[in-house]
């Protein structure tokens, strides 16, 4: 078996000190391809399949060629990315020895003029959360010692990965909780004011903006939200006269 060359290193930490605070996901792979085709030299381009949900989507794509190559094989359902995605393992394709079911891949690859591609999956305690993906024009452009050094460097990526989406989705929940009091704050004052003009119960405020909401196939929120701008706008004015 080939050994790394050690070229591996510098990315390896540069990987591990990439910030990943207010980045999208997509900037953040986009980060960790460029410095996997610095680990492994000779490579055109980068991309990485992740898994997102039920479905496998391609990310942080460093040439705009290779999504199509990439959406062949999710269409097709198989190919050196979408493989390395299901089993886990190393996969590669040198532009000739095409299995079956990475035919579609083959012949759209060779459309977009990619003869080379090596997939490392992105693992992680077990769980496979997608595959960083190099692409060459040249066939069999795999040299010796890649294989070992993209294992070693996509070992880092997973954990980077990893980090990311909890980053990214802890943002999201952040942002959906303070959303969700926003509204409950809105809904609230609404409230209030329908009880003060009308002389309503609380359930019976309550009660009308659901109705208005129901009428006008506008979100509750949106209706509690004309009520208290009008209010604001009929204060505003009394206090101008």
């Amino acid at each position: 078996m080939d050994r790394p060359s050690g070229q591996v290193e510098q990315p390896l930490n540069s990987l591990a000190e990439l910030q990943l605070s207010d980045q999208t996901l997509d900037a953040i792979l986009g980060r960790i391809g460029a410095l996997a085709l610095q680990t492994l030299p000779g490579w055109d381009a980068v991309g990485a399949s992740v898994v997102e949900r039920d479905r496998v989507a391609t990310f942080g794509t460093s040439d705009e060629r290779i999504n199509p190559v990439d959406q062949a094989q999710y269409d097709g359902g198989g190919g050196p990315c979408l493989d390395s995605i299901t089993d886990g393992q190393f996969k590669y394709f040198n532009g000739d020895d095409i299995e079956p079911r990475w035919r579609q891949f083959a012949e759209v690859a060779a459309d977009a003029e990619v003869y080379s591609v090596a997939s490392f999956p992105l693992k992680l305690d077990g769980e496979v959360m997608g595959a960083l993906n190099l692409y060459s024009r040249e066939r069999d452009a795999l040299r010796n010692g890649q294989r070992e050094e993209g294992m070693l460097f996509a070992a880092q990526a997973a954990v980077t990965l990893a980090n990311a989406k909890a980053l990214i989705e802890g943002g999201e929940k952040v942002d959906q909780l303070e959303e969700a009091l926003e509204t409950r704050t809105m809904i609230g004052q609404a409230t209030g004011l329908l009880m003060a003009q009308e002389g309503l119960s609380s359930d019976e405020a309550f009660q009308k903006l659901v109705q208005v909401s129901q009428n006008s196939n506008l979100k509750l929120r949106d209706i509690a939200q004309r009520y208290v701008a009008g209010w604001e706008t009929k204060a505003r004015r009394t206090q101008d006269t």
